[in-house]
């Protein structure tokens, strides 16, 4: 029976907010923390600057014209329109949507420092601060340079950070299984049916024609190692250790995320999808910690 998790103090490491784990808990194993370490490099590379809208481009109004503020919204969408004073931006009319229907209940509202952050604030870290919020100006010095929204986390710049964690999670899983003797010179080990393995051992046995040296389950896709993985029962004993069998099923689910991102669709078309995408990001980061604990002899472990 496989050894329940058990979260050490002792590897504690300065995390990238996107990257860190629930309250903050220290990773189980010294591979995670290299991880953090990459992802915290990756993070650094892209800054709001480079996604923004840039302040001579953004849509803005003047004072009190709330007509043609409506008028853009309801054309382009728009999370929110600027007030420009002929200055400076001095409020913004807000917009509400409720699910399934247009934005509407528009109103007027002077600026705070609140609605303002750094342009030079890495796009890993600008993330979770829009888990209440659709917007922020930006500034560079104390000037307004742009405004971002949650839609700017669509571009190419964040779409390759998530890339990076899927196909981890990928590379991970296809290990685990092979290390346990599942898919390596054949189906054995999968608990898979027999029709969804047609596909993938056709392709095996091409290449081992061609002297190719993948192991079988490397032959899979990305959702039958999901599924062979949670079937797995080594696996499952460890994981269900740690969560419920509810959130295994419901919860730890990244297959229509991955095709997003690899597809190249759009990730977050609403603000609600990109709330609930938040949510899905963070247990790919402890769905990779677990993947590691099970693999790291030396995590920190507990026997049953």
């Amino acid at each position: 029976m496989p050894p329940k998790l058990t979260i050490g103090s002792g590897a504690a490491c300065k995390l990238i907010t996107m990257f860190q784990l629930k309250s903050a808990q220290d990773p189980s194993t010294a591979a995670f923390v290299s991880l953090a370490t990459m992802m915290r490099r990756l993070g650094e590379t892209f800054v709001v600057r480079d996604v923004m809208v840039d302040a001579s481009k953004i849509r803005s109004v003047a004072p009190g014209a709330i007509n043609e503020a409506e008028e853009i919204v309801q054309k382009k969408r728009y999370s929110v329109i600027p007030v420009w004073n002929g200055e400076t931006f001095e409020a913004a009319f807000h917009t509400n949507r409720l699910a399934g229907e247009e934005r509407t209940d528009m109103h007027e509202q002077a600026l705070t420092v609140a609605d303002h952050i750094p342009d030079s604030t890495p796009l890993a870290e600008a993330f979770l601060l829009f888990a209440s919020r659709e917007w922020y100006l930006t500034l560079k010095g104390n000037r307004v340079s742009g405004l971002i929204t949650y839609w700017e986390f669509n571009s190419h710049e964040f779409r390759v950070q998530l890339y990076t964690v899927l196909s981890l999670i990928e590379e991970l899983s296809r290990n685990l299984l092979a290390s346990d003797g599942c898919g390596v010179n054949d189906a054995t080990g999968l608990n898979l049916d027999a029709e969804k393995l047609k596909t993938p051992l056709e392709r095996f046995q091409k290449n081992k024609q061609t002297g190719d040296g993948n192991r079988f389950v490397d032959e899979l896709d990305f959702h039958q190692v999901d599924d062979a993985l949670k079937q797995h029962e080594l696996w499952r004993e460890f994981i269900l250790s740690t969560v419920t069998k509810t959130q295994l099923d419901e919860k730890y689910c990244f297959t229509t995320l991955r095709d997003d991102v690899m597809h190249g669709r759009t990730v977050f078309p609403t603000y609600d999808r990109f709330k609930k995408r938040q949510a899905t990001i963070s247990r790919m980061v402890e769905w990779i910690d677990y993947l590691y604990a099970y693999m790291e002899p030396k995590a920190k472990l507990l026997p049953v």
